[in-house]
C-alpha cells in the first residue's frame, strides 16, 4: 500500500511539473511570437492620398426614394 502511495504522489509531482514545464514553453512561444509579429511593422498612419487628390470625409446621401409599403 505504501509503494502505490509512494507512486502515485510521484506521478502528481511529475505531472505538475510537466505543466509547468509546458507553461513556460507556451510562454515564450507567444512571447516570440508577438515581437516577431512586429509592432514597429504596425502604422496607423493614413497612406497618402493619390497624386492629384486629397483624402476629405463626405457625407453620403441615399440615392433611392422613401421604400415603404403600401
Amino acid at each position: 500500500m505504501r509503494a502505490l502511495i509512494f507512486e502515485a504522489s510521484v506521478g502528481v509531482i511529475v505531472l505538475i511539473l510537466l505543466f509547468w514545464a509546458t507553461y513556460w514553453v507556451i510562454k515564450a512561444g507567444v512571447r516570440d511570437g508577438i515581437r516577431e509579429a512586429g509592432s514597429e511593422r504596425r502604422t496607423y498612419e493614413r497612406p497618402p492620398a493619390p497624386a492629384g487628390f486629397k483624402w476629405a470625409l463626405i457625407k453620403e446621401k441615399a440615392a433611392t426614394e422613401d421604400m415603404r409599403a403600401e
